[in-house]
C-alpha cells in the first residue's frame, strides 16, 4: 500500500485526477499482479481500481492487494468496462505513460472518454518510484545475485572445446531454475570468438574453440526481483591484444565501482570507466551505456551512461556496473556487477564471481 501512496502523492503533484498505468511491471510493483493483461486506474486519494480478464479470475484473489478488482469478459475491452463503470465521470485530467500506451489504447481513451483530458506524464514517472529499493527488494536482488554466482561458478566445466553456444546457455537456464531461480531474466547470452564483439550475441549454434573468449551473460528472477551478471572467459591461450583488453575492462570496472557516491549522477559514473578505455585507446570500441538500474524490472531507471546526467544516485539504488571492449571480427569482453548505494558512501557489491581472467 505504501507503493500506492507514493504514486498519489506523485499524482497531485502533478495536478491530476488520476493515473492510468498500463506497464505490466509496474502494475506488478503496485498491487502485486504478474499476470499478461490488466490496467490499473490509481485516483489521487482512495483505491485503485484494477481491471483484468476472465483468465486471471481466480489468480486476482491470490495476488492482488490493495486495488478494487473488475473482471471483465471475452466480449469487451478493458476499456469498454472503464465506461460502463462511468470511473472516469468525476474526472477532468488523467495521466498516462506514453512510452507504454500504444496509439491504439489512446485512441480508444481519446473517443470513448471526449471531456476528458489525457496528460502524458514526463519520463517515465512510475518508474521512477522503482529506482529506491527497500532493504527486502534489495535482499530479493542479492539472492537473484546469489543465484548467478553459484550458476557461473557450475557451468565452467561445461565449456570447452567443442560444445555450442546454445548447449552451454541450456546448462545456464537449467541451473538458475535448479538453484532456487523463477525463470531466466531474460534471452541468456553466450558469445564465443568472433561472436564475442557482440553486445548482444544471444546463443547460437557455433561450436566454442581453443584460444577463443566465450562472453556469458544472464540473469535471474527471484520473487519478482531481477538479477544481471557477465563474465568473460577464455577457453586455452588467447592473443596478447585480447589479454590487454580484458584487463583494461576488468580495471575501467572496478574504477567505477570504487568511484560510486550518493550525489554523482549517471553520466559521471559513465565518464569513470569510459574515459579510461578511451585513455588506452579504446574509446570507440565501448558502444554502450556502462549500466542500467535493476529491480522489477532488467533494465530500470537510472541510466548510468552520457544520457543519465539527470539522474542523481542516490542511497538503495541497485544498478549494474558493465564496461565492454568490442573489437570486430576478433572478440570482446564485458564485466558486469550489481551494485547497491550507500548511505555512507560507496556501494555494495551484490554479485562476487572473480573478475580475474579465468582460462578454462
Amino acid at each position: 500500500m505504501a507503493r500506492i501512496v507514493k504514486l498519489q502523492k506523485r499524482v497531485k503533484e502533478l495536478g491530476l485526477d488520476a493515473m492510468l498505468v498500463t506497464h505490466l511491471p509496474s502494475i506488478y510493483y503496485l498491487i502485486n499482479f504478474s499476470g499478461s493483461n490488466g490496467v490499473l486506474i490509481v485516483p489521487q486519494q482512495g483505491k485503485p481500481h484494477f481491471f483484468t480478464d476472465f483468465r486471471y479470475k481466480s489468480q486476482v484473489k491470490i495476488e492482488v492487494a490493495g486495488a478494487k478488482v473488475s473482471i471483465i469478459d471475452r466480449d469487451r475491452t478493458i476499456y469498454d468496462a472503464i465506461a460502463e463503470k462511468q470511473l472516469f465521470s468525476d474526472y477532468d485530467s488523467i495521466g498516462f505513460e506514453p512510452a507504454h500506451l500504444a496509439y491504439w489504447e489512446y485512441d480508444i481513451l481519446r473517443k470513448k472518454f471526449r471531456h476528458l483530458k489525457l496528460v502524458p506524464v514526463p519520463d517515465r514517472e512510475v518508474e521512477k518510484l522503482t529506482m529506491i529499493k527497500t532493504e527486502d527488494e534489495i535482499g530479493m536482488i542479492r539472492k537473484a545475485a546469489d543465484i548467478g554466482d553459484q550458476v557461473f561458478k557450475q557451468v565452467l566445466p561445461v565449456i570447452k572445446p567443442g560444445v555450442t553456444e546454445r548447449e552451454v546457455a541450456a546448462e545456464i537456464s537449467y541451473m538458475t531454475r535448479k538453484f532456487g531461480g523463477e525463470r531466466d531474466a531474460f534471452n541468456v547470452i553466450v558469445a564465443s570468438g568472433e561472436r564475442s564483439a557482440l553486445p548482444h550475441g544471444v546463443a547460437t549454434d557455433k561450436k566454442i574453440k581453443k584460444g577463443e573468449l566465450v562472453t556469458l551473460d544472464f540473469g535471474c528472477v527471484y520473487k519478482g526481483f531481477n538479477s544481471d551478471m557477465t563474465r568473460t572467459v577464455a577457453v586455452g591461450k588467447i592473443s596478447t591484444e585480447l589479454q590487454k583488453v580484458y584487463e583494461i575492462v576488468r580495471a575501467a570496472q572496478q574504477r567505477a565501482i570504487d568511484k560510486v557516491r550518493p550525489g554523482m549522477n549517471g553520466r559521471e559514473l559513465d565518464s569513470v570507466a569510459r574515459d579510461y578505455i578511451t585513455l588506452h585507446g579504446y574509446g570507440s570500441k565501448f558502444g554502450h551505456g556502462t549500466g542500467h538500474g535493476l529491480g522489477i524490472e532488467v533494465h530500470e531507471l537510472p541510466m548510468i551512461s552520457q544520457r543519465g546526467e539527470r539522474y542523481k544516485l542516490e542511497p538503495n539504488q541497485v544498478f549494474t556496473i558493465e564496461p565492454g571492449i568490442y573489437l570486430e571480427n576478433i572478440g570482446g569482453v564485458r564485466i558486469e556487477d550489481d551494485v547497491v548505494v550507500r548511505r555512507e558512501g560507496g556501494c555494495e557489491e551484490l554479485t562476487s564471481s572473480p573478475k580475474e581472467l579465468i582460462t578454462l
